[in-house]
C-alpha cells in the first residue's frame, strides 16, 4: 500500500477503479481493514462474487480515505444511517474526518470508489447486460424513451444503462436513493454530454447535482454526480493499492505460517 495517492485539490473529485479481489477468505490483510459492522455484512454474503465485490469496495475506500486524512485505514469510522427512515442502509458518511465525502458502487467486475471534500457526491457503475424492459417506465420519461428508441438497436442497451447511471448517481449524491423513482428526473440523451435537465420530485434539493460521465472500461457505463459547481474529476487505477502485503523475509514453505 505504498502506492502514492495524489493530493485532492479544492474543487476536485477522485474516482478509483478496481476489479474484485477474489479469494477474499484468504485476504486477511484486507479483511482486517473492516470494522465489525462491515465484517458482519461481508460474512452474511453467500456468493463468492458478492463477497469479493463488497470487500474490495470497502477496503479500497478505507485505503484511499486513510491516505487523504492521514489516518490508519482500519481506524476510520463510517456511518450509513438512512436520512429518511434512520435505518442502517443510508449513504456512507465518514465520521471525525472533517468534510470528506464518499460514494461506492460495484457491478460485474468493476468497483468504483469516489471521494471529494466539502461536496456530497454519488457514483454509479453498471454492467451493460441488456435492456431491462420491465424497468423502462420507472426509469425513463416519455421523451427519454422516444430518444432511446431512435438509437440503433445495437446501442439501446448501453443507452439505457447510460440513462440509469446518470440518474442513480444523482440520487445517491442527494441521499434520496430508492426513495425517489428515477423517472422523476430528466437527463440528457446517451449520446450527449451528461446533464441533469429536470428534477420533478419533491422536495427539490437546494443544490442540484452536476453530472460527469466516467470511463469504467468496455461493457460498462458509469457516472459521477457532485452537488455544487462542476468539479475537476480524475480517474485512477486502484489495483496497486490492493496488492497483498509482502511476505516477511524467510516466510514461506517450512516457515510455520
Amino acid at each position: 500500500m505504498d502506492h502514492p495517492i495524489p493530493r485532492l485539490p479544492a474543487g476536485g473529485a477522485q474516482v478509483w477503479w478496481a476489479t474484485p479481489t477474489h479469494g477474499t477468505d484468504e485476504r486477511t490483510d484486507l479483511r482486517a481493514l473492516l470494522d465489525s459492522r462491515e465484517h458482519t455484512r461481508w460474512q452474511r454474503l453467500r456468493l463468492p462474487a458478492s463477497r469479493a465485490l463488497y470487500l474490495t469496495a470497502h477496503a479500497l475506500a478505507r485505503v484511499v480515505l486513510g491516505a487523504h486524512v492521514g489516518q490508519a485505514p482500519h481506524l476510520l469510522e463510517f456511518s450509513a444511517v438512512c436520512a429518511h427512515c434512520g435505518g442502517p442502509h443510508g449513504k456512507p458518511q465518514v465520521l471525525a474526518t472533517g468534510d470528506w465525502q464518499l460514494s461506492l458502487s460495484h457491478s460485474g467486475q468493476r468497483v468504483a470508489v469516489a471521494v471529494a471534500r466539502g461536496a456530497p457526491l454519488g457514483v454509479d457503475v453498471e454492467q451493460v447486460t441488456g435492456r431491462p424492459d420491465d424497468l423502462v417506465e420507472t426509469v425513463l420519461t416519455g421523451a427519454e424513451r422516444e430518444a432511446l428508441d431512435r438509437c440503433p438497436p445495437g446501442d439501446r442497451a448501453a443507452g439505457f444503462i447510460r440513462y440509469w447511471t446518470r440518474k442513480e448517481s444523482a440520487l445517491k449524491a442527494t441521499g434520496d436513493g430508492v426513495m425517489i423513482e428515477p423517472v422523476q428526473l430528466s437527463v440528457s440523451p446517451p449520446d450527449a454530454e451528461a446533464e441533469l435537465l429536470a428534477w420533478r420530485a419533491r422536495p427539490r434539493p437546494l443544490v442540484l447535482p452536476h453530472l460527469t460521465d466516467l470511463d469504467p472500461g468496455p461493457g460498462y457505463r458509469a457516472c459521477l454526480a457532485v452537488l455544487g459547481p462542476p468539479p475537476h474529476v480524475t480517474e485512477h487505477d486502484a489495483s496497486p493499492l490492493l496488492l497483498p502485503s509482502p511476505a516477511p523475509v524467510g516466510a514461506g514453505a517450512g516457515a510455520g505460517v
